[in-house]
């Protein structure tokens, strides 16, 4: 059984996505998941599963093979790779996601997104470039302009 904080984490991470009108269904959430909270800092490379959601701090690198949540109190300094980014914290770096990036109208971002898809709402900070494209051999043609 899961902790109730974790419990609640997962029931804001997928209110976050349902906010952003993107259809949960599409998405692979379950209640197997990682949280970094507020209180918790970290540096170095992170590899994650499936659901992860991050309040607190972390320098270095991320990857990963699902759904990443960067929620409102996070301060990520960090380039991100991922499958599903949604960022409402505070992001310095690069993000690459195979599927999407949701910026929600808290996010303050200073670095490049790439994606098939982004969806940005009302509200957000960006400083940096958008590239929205298909992962094929014209990425790299893109991404360097």
């Amino acid at each position: 059984m899961a902790h109730t904080g974790t419990e609640q984490a997962f029931k804001e991470g997928v209110n976050t996505i349902k906010k952003m009108n993107i259809d949960i269904k599409t998405l692979d959430l379950d209640k197997e998941m990682d949280v970094i909270s507020v209180s918790s800092s970290f540096k170095g490379d992170f590899q994650f599963g499936r659901y992860t959601r991050i309040e607190g701090s972390i320098n270095g690198t991320i990857r990963s093979s699902g759904t990443l949540i960067i929620g409102e109190q996070a301060k990520i300094n960090a380039d991100i790779d991922g499958k599903t980014v949604v960022i409402n914290g505070s992001l310095e770096g690069d993000v690459t996601a195979s599927d999407i990036i949701c910026v929600g109208d808290t996010a303050q971002i200073n670095g490049r997104l790439k994606a098939p898809k982004i969806d940005v709402s009302d509200g957000a900070k960006i400083n940096g470039k958008l590239i929205m494209a298909r992962f094929h051999p014209k990425f790299k043609e893109l991404e360097n302009r």
